[in-house]
């Protein structure tokens, strides 16, 4: 998922340091979450925006990436739901 929470940063003219000690996580997390390397929880995605003073969808910008050979479990391993709904849309 991409941020832009670098930019924001830095336009309040925050540390990393000053940020994590804001939103009680270490440097090393807003690092990581900066360079694409962890997704934030939903929880710690609020204090940044909050702390950023814009919203979670100014700050995150999620991209669905379905790769082509992804697959449903369901589908993959053909369970008795996946067969149902399938049969179902079938019939109509």
């Amino acid at each position: 998922m991409k941020n832009r929470i670098k930019d924001y940063r830095k336009r309040m003219k925050f540390s990393q340091e000053d940020l994590a000690r804001l939103t009680h996580v270490s440097r090393q997390t807003i690092n990581a979450i900066e360079n694409d390397k962890y997704d934030p929880e939903l929880a710690l995605a609020f204090k940044l925006a909050r702390f950023l003073d814009v919203t979670v969808d100014e700050l995150f910008d999620y991209q669905n990436r379905k790769k082509e050979d992804d697959v449903l479990w369901c589908s993959k391993y053909h369970c008795e739901l996946w067969e149902q709904q399938s049969d179902t849309e079938s019939l109509v």
